[in-house]
C-alpha cells in the first residue's frame, strides 16, 4: 500500500504528523508531493524529516492543493497499487488497519465528524461500521455543485478513475493563473475526476482528527472581492469541463460582485 500526503513547503513540520500515520497505516511506500518548491536550495528543508523506509518526492511551484493532490490520485491509479491520502494536518485513528480490513469497498474518505447536509443521501452499517454516502453532483445547490465530500483522508483499494481526466485537470491547474487556481477547493477538482469516471457517490466515514494549520493571515477578508475571484475561477473550471448550469450561476454571481 502507497501512503501519500500534500503540502506546502511553509507547512513542512506537518510532516511530524504524517510520520504517525505512516506508523499506524504500516504503508509499503510513502510519497510526499511539495508545493511552492521552486530552488533546489530548498532541499535542505526537506533533509529535517527522515522516514524510516524510502520515499518518493514530488515537487513544484502550482500554488494551490489540486495539482498536487490530483498527481497523488493519478501516481496511485498508474501504480496499480491500492493507497491512501492523508491530508498533512490530520491523524488517522489507531486502529485504522482494522477498521480498513472491515470496509470491502472500493473506496472511502475519512471525515472527523459527520457531515449534516441534504448531500449526505444515506447511512449503512457494514461490517458495524457507520458509512455514509455523500451526492457528489447537484446542480441544485447553492453552491458544492460537483464536490468530492469529506476527505480527511482518501482510502483507495480498487476504485480505477479515468487517467485522460485527470490530465485534463492537472493541465487546467498547471495553466491557468494562480489566482483564480489557488481558490477552488480541490474537493471540487476531485469531484469532477469522479464524476467524469461515473463515480456518483462518496463513502464516508468518520474517524480522523484534524489539527487545522492556522497559517493564513488573521487579517479582515474582503468578502466581495473573494466572491468575485471565485465565481470567475468556478466559470472558467465548470466551463472547460461542460458544467454548464453552474457556470452559469457564477456568471450572475460574478455580475454581482465584480463591478
Amino acid at each position: 500500500m502507497i501512503i501519500a500526503t500534500y503540502l506546502p513547503i511553509y507547512r513542512l513540520h506537518e510532516l511530524e504528523i504524517f510520520e504517525r500515520n505512516v506508523q499506524i497505516a504500516r504503508a509499503d511506500s510513502i510519497v510526499l508531493c511539495i508545493d511552492y518548491y521552486f530552488i533546489e536550495k530548498q532541499n535542505h528543508v526537506l533533509k529535517l524529516y527522515n522516514f524510516s523506509q524510502e520515499l518518493e518526492i514530488i515537487k513544484g511551484n502550482w500554488r494551490n492543493r489540486s495539482s498536487c493532490l490530483l498527481r497523488l490520485v493519478k501516481y496511485i491509479m498508474e501504480s496499480n497499487e491500492d493507497g491512501l491520502i492523508v491530508d498533512s494536518d490530520v491523524i488517522l485513528p489507531n486502529n485504522w488497519p482494522e477498521i480498513d480490513s472491515r470496509l470491502n469497498l472500493p473506496f472511502y474518505h475519512i471525515a472527523h465528524d459527520i457531515w449534516k447536509h441534504q448531500r449526505v443521501i444515506k447511512h449503512e452499517k457494514y461490517n458495524d461500521i457507520d458509512v455514509y454516502y455523500w451526492k457528489i453532483k447537484n446542480y441544485f445547490t447553492r453552491t458544492m455543485h460537483v464536490f468530492a465530500g469529506p476527505k480527511l483522508a482518501i482510502r483507495y483499494k480498487n476504485l480505477k478513475l479515468s487517467t485522460e481526466i485527470i490530465e485534463k485537470l492537472i493541465k487546467f491547474f498547471d495553466e491557468v493563473d494562480t489566482y483564480y487556481t489557488s481558490i477552488i477547493a480541490d474537493e471540487i477538482a476531485l469531484g469532477i475526476a469522479y464524476d467524469k469516471s461515473d463515480v456518483k457517490e462518496t463513502p464516508f466515514i468518520v474517524g480522523a482528527q484534524h489539527y487545522a494549520h492556522n497559517s493564513y493571515p488573521k487579517i479582515k477578508q474582503d468578502k466581495r472581492l473573494f466572491k468575485c475571484i471565485y465565481s470567475k475561477a468556478l466559470i472558467k473550471l465548470y466551463t472547460q469541463f461542460n458544467y454548464y448550469i453552474p457556470a452559469m450561476r457564477y456568471l450572475i454571481s460574478s455580475g454581482l460582485n465584480c463591478i
